[in-house]
């Protein structure tokens, strides 16, 4: 029994086979391991360590991006378009 809470019931879904029954059980039971394992851990220690995986996600989003930004002006620049900045090359011409 949960604090203060009252338990809303689920409304069972009659599983199709015996492996959706499986399966279904299987999501249940890995959601409520999760919540013990949460339960067992400080607060605060949830609040900065969800903080600290946003940041991780956030410095490999910003890296990915980068790396595309760069691949993307070099096939560009292998491609022939100009840059954004209105910048043209200057090529130089040998005269004989």
């Amino acid at each position: 029994m949960t604090k203060g809470r009252p338990q809303a019931k689920k409304e069972e879904v009659k599983p199709r086979n015996p492996l959706d029954a499986f399966v279904r059980h299987q999501v249940r039971a890995l959601e409520e391991t999760g919540k013990a394992f949460a339960s067992l851990l400080p607060k605060d220690f949830r609040t900065h360590a969800n903080t600290a995986v946003e940041e991780a996600r956030a410095s490999w989003e910003a890296l990915f991006e980068g790396v595309l930004d760069t691949v993307e002006c070099t096939v560009d620049r292998l491609r022939g378009k100009p840059k954004e900045g209105g910048e043209k090359e200057k090529v130089k011409v040998e005269v004989e």
